[in-house]
């Protein structure tokens, strides 16, 4: 990977989020402005009634940063709208990388801070919780059983070499970006496995840093039973798909 200046697009989904998207968008460009890193938010929102879209718009205007909003007219899942984001982002061929994170503020803009050596040096820079300084702040004990038999499940069937899956707080290189975009067929919560397992693949390097996952502190969680066994339905079966993108080197028709 050829080492330069990198240029990054933030692709945040978001569904009424308008309490958290100011401040995540605020202080991330806080920690990307400190680094000296240029970048912009493209931001996809499944028509969130409580006025998210325009609340990105505002600080955007307000405080001079890049802010891109995609309203869709509806709710067609966080795959889907990640997939989207990573699409109208790579249209910049400015581009070099691209960060993924959640718009509830459980991934903390200051973690950023860890991928910033790793960024000309891996293709996939993974967000772990389960790694020496990192961990999970107001988690009950029943998610933490389903966080760990998850990630027990995924490397157990993929042999991928982290510790961490599952969360979707993740630094691309523009290559496995556009790979990720071109490959992926799903739409919601497995998307984000899918994602990591495409990348893994092809082959490109993934490296794992730590972050702190802060249980979010305004609006409800989107992580129902019904998207908690689709996701596990969807990763048990995908083994044929990924086998074939492994030996082929290609997606297409798969």
């Amino acid at each position: 990977m050829e080492e330069g200046k990198p240029y990054i697009a933030v692709v945040i989904p978001t569904y009424n989020e308008r309490d958290n998207i100011v401040r995540l968008i605020t202080e991330l460009s806080r920690v990307m402005g400190e680094a000296g890193i240029e970048h912009f938010y493209m931001i996809v929102d499944d028509n969130s009634p409580d006025g998210t879209a325009e609340a990105a718009k505002r600080v955007g205007e307000e405080k001079g940063i890049d802010v891109r909003v995609v309203v869709r007219e509806k709710k067609a899942g966080l795959g889907s709208a990640i997939r989207e984001g990573f699409v109208r982002a790579l249209r910049d061929e400015r581009v070099t990388h691209v960060l993924t994170m959640d718009a509830d503020l459980s991934h903390r803009p200051e973690d950023f801070r860890n991928f910033i050596p790793y960024i000309w040096r891996a293709d996939l820079i993974q967000g772990s919780r389960y790694m020496e300084g990192g961990g999970v702040v107001n988690w009950g004990l029943h998610r933490k059983i389903i966080s760990r038999v998850a990630n027990f499940i995924v490397e157990r069937l993929y042999h991928v070499g982290v510790r961490e899956h599952t969360t979707n707080y993740r630094l691309y290189s523009r290559a496995a970006a556009e790979k990720v975009a071109e490959c992926t067929r799903s739409s919601g919560y497995e998307w984000i496995i899918e994602a990591l397992l495409v990348v893994h693949a092809f082959g490109f390097r993934i490296v794992e840093v730590p972050i702190v996952f802060v249980n979010r502190e305004k609006g409800k969680s989107k992580l129902g039973v019904r998207h908690i066994i689709k996701w596990f339905s969807y990763i048990i079966g995908y083994r044929k798909r990924y086998k074939i993108i492994k030996s082929t080197g290609k997606c297409d028709g798969v």
